[in-house]
């Protein structure tokens, strides 16, 4: 086949099959303010502490991810988009070397985010969970709803509200009392080795 007639037909089917790639495109899930995405990392040895779900700060887009040296802006992206970008992030970093990174977004509208009102519990406790959230709620009763702390579980339980991560002590009575907020994220850390556990709760 004449090599000008052979472009002719690659131009006519490739202009002929974008707007059915752009449509495909444009029908992605892209993850949104206020929304969640999911990451599951392979090939790495703290895929535990990496795994879970994800909530986009409702202000700017971003997100926190372990071990990364800023929040990672991904509102606006895809799946395949956020998988590339989390990949470089990580290997650029030097965090992981050859990491496989799985991204789902959650198709949603803002509309139905905003009127979640749920509590996110991950990391080293007996049930991962999205719980309801009910008015009074505390850091204690979310933990126990998800089967507790495990044995390889940390007393040092992070929260995270709004983008701010704050650590609370498990064995302090004070600390299992504060007043949990709708969309609080509360993720429980590996114990330390020479993490210790007192025998009567602290005040």
């Amino acid at each position: 086949m004449n090599k000008s007639i052979f472009r002719a037909l690659l131009a006519l089917i490739i202009l002929l099959c974008a707007p059915t790639l752009m449509a495909q495109s444009s029908s992605e899930p892209r993850a949104i303010k206020g929304g969640d995405i999911t990451v599951d990392i392979s090939n790495i040895p703290d895929a535990e502490t990496v795994n879970r779900k994800y909530t986009l700060d409702r202000s700017d887009g971003t997100v926190n991810l372990p071990y990364l040296s800023s929040r990672v802006r991904a509102e606006g992206m895809t799946s395949r988009q956020l998988e590339n970008l989390l990949t470089r992030f990580y290997k650029e970093q030097k965090i992981y070397s050859e990491p496989i990174v799985a991204v789902k977004v959650t198709d949603v509208n803002i509309s139905d985010e905003l009127t979640r009102r749920t509590v996110q519990v991950t990391g080293f406790v007996g049930s991962k969970k999205s719980l309801p959230y009910t008015e009074g709620l505390i850091l204690i009763e979310a933990l126990l709803e998800c089967g507790d702390i495990s044995d390889f579980g940390s007393r040092r339980i992070q929260v995270t509200r709004k983008g701010v991560t704050r650590s609370y002590d498990y064995y302090s009575a004070r600390d299992r009392a504060i007043k949990l907020y709708p969309n609080d994220m509360i993720f429980v850390p590996k114990r330390g080795t020479f993490e210790g556990r007192p025998a009567t709760l602290l005040p």
